[in-house]
C-alpha cells in the first residue's frame, strides 16, 4: 500500500500475506449479550445493596446498643463497591431531603410564617430547617460514634498504626458514618444549585467539594481516624445557627410582639452559635490540622495522598476563618448599632421582598 504524505515523499507499507490469512487470526472475544449484561448489573446491585444494608444495620445497631459483631475491614475496591454504595446513599439522601422539604417542611413553614410571608422566605425557612436536621443528626452520630473508638485519643493513635496498615481497617459503624457524611455533602453540591441562592454560594461549593474530596482521599488512604474527628468537630456549631435563622424568619413574617420574642430567641441562639464556632472550629479544629501537618510525619513519610489531605484541611481552615470574620462583623453591628443578629450568608431580605413584588405585578 503506497501513500503520498507530501510531495516528494512516499511511504510504502508491505503487508505479509500471513497477516491477512484469516485461518491464522485469533478469534475475537464474543460481545456480551443483553442477558449477560443484565445478570452482571443485578449481581453488582446485589453486592451494593447488601453492603449498604450491612453497614446501616451496624450503624443504627451501634446507636441503639445492638451492634452486630464483625471485624474491622479495609475499603472494598473490587467492583467499585464502596464508591457505588456512596453514590447510592447520595441519591437516597438527596431524595429524602427534597421529599421531606416539599411534602412536610414547606407547608409547615407557610403556616408558621403566616399570610404576610413570601414564597422565597418559605423556601429559605424550609432550607434552614432541613440544614438544622442534618447538622443535628450528624452531631448526635458523631458524639456517639467517634469518641467510642479506641483510637480517638491521644492524637498519636491517628498515625501510629499507619505503617502496619491497621489504620485502613474500619468498623462497619465508622464506615457507615463516613459514607453517610460524604453522601450528605455530595447531595449538598446539587442542592445548592437549586436552592435559594446565598451570598456565599461559591464558598459553599468550595466547602462541599473540599469536604467530599477530603473524605474520599482519607477513606482510601487510611486517614479515616483523623477524618472522623474532623467530622465530629465541624457539625455542632451550625445547629444553633439554623435555629436562630428560623426564629428570625418567623419574627419578620409575623411582626408585632411576636417579632420581639422571636428576635430575642434568634439573638440567644446566635450567641451560642458564635461560642461553639470559636471553640470547635477555631480552637479544636486547628489542633487537628497541626497534628496532620506536624505529628503525622513523625510516624511515616507522606506521599501525594497524605499531602493532599493536609492541603484540603488547610482549605477548610481558611473557610472557617473567613466565615468567622463575617460572624464578627454581625456581632459588632449588633453591639454598636443595636441591629439584629442575622445570617450574613443569606441574600438581603429587602431583595426578596422586591422580587416577590415584581412577581405579583
Amino acid at each position: 500500500i503506497e501513500k503520498r504524505n507530501r510531495p516528494g515523499v512516499h511511504f510504502v507499507v508491505r503487508l505479509n500475506h500471513d497477516c491477512l490469512d484469516t485461518s491464522r487470526a485469533q478469534a475475537l472475544p464474543a460481545r456480551p449479550s443483553l442477558s449477560s449484561l443484565a445478570a452482571m448489573a443485578l449481581a453488582s446491585w446485589s453486592t451494593v445493596s447488601g453492603e449498604t444494608k450491612r453497614i446501616l444495620v451496624a450503624f443504627f445497631g451501634f446507636l441503639t446498643g445492638d451492634e452486630p459483631k464483625a471485624k474491622p475491614r479495609a475499603p472494598i475496591t473490587d467492583g467499585y463497591t464502596d464508591l457505588l454504595v456512596f453514590l447510592f446513599l447520595s441519591a437516597l439522601v438527596f431524595f429524602l431531603n427534597w421529599g421531606f422539604r416539599k411534602a412536610l417542611v414547606e407547608p409547615l413553614a407557610a403556616k408558621l410564617l403566616g399570610k404576610r410571608s413570601t414564597k422565597s422566605k418559605v423556601q429559605k425557612f424550609a432550607q434552614s430547617c432541613m440544614e438544622m436536621v442534618f447538622y443535628a443528626a450528624f452531631t448526635v452520630f458523631g458524639y456517639y460514634v467517634v469518641p467510642g473508638q479506641v483510637w480517638f485519643w491521644p492524637s498519636s493513635l491517628w498515625w501510629s498504626q499507619h505503617s502496619s496498615g491497621e489504620d485502613l481497617l474500619v468498623t462497619d459503624t465508622v464506615k457507615a458514618y463516613y459514607l453517610l457524611y460524604a453522601s450528605r455533602y455530595a447531595q449538598g453540591i446539587i442542592s445548592v444549585l437549586i436552592e435559594h441562592k446565598r451570598k456565599d454560594f461559591w464558598e459553599m461549593q468550595v466547602h462541599h467539594l473540599t469536604t467530599v474530596s477530603l473524605i474520599g482521599i482519607s477513606y482510601a488512604g487510611g486517614w479515616n481516624r483523623v477524618g472522623a474527628v474532623v467530622m465530629a468537630l465541624l457539625d455542632p456549631a451550625d445547629v444553633p445557627l439554623h435555629v436562630a435563622k428560623q426564629f428570625k424568619y418567623i419574627g419578620d413574617a409575623r411582626g408585632g410582639r411576636v417579632q420581639k420574642t422571636m428576635q430575642l430567641g434568634a439573638d440567644v441562639f446566635f450567641v451560642i452559635f458564635m461560642v461553639l464556632f470559636a471553640v470547635m472550629r477555631l480552637g479544636l479544629y486547628p489542633y487537628v490540622v497541626w497534628s496532620a501537618h506536624r505529628e503525622g510525619p513523625t510516624f511515616f513519610k507522606y506521599g501525594v495522598g497524605a499531602s493532599s489531605c493536609v492541603a484540603l484541611l488547610y482549605v477548610l481552615l481558611g473557610l472557617q476563618v473567613y466565615w468567622f470574620a463575617l460572624i464578627l462583623k454581625v456581632a459588632i453591628k449588633v453591639v454598636t448599632s443595636g441591629g439584629a443578629a442575622e445570617d450574613v450568608r443569606s441574600d438581603d431580605e429587602d431583595e426578596d421582598e422586591e422580587e416577590e413584588t415584581k412577581k405579583l405585578k
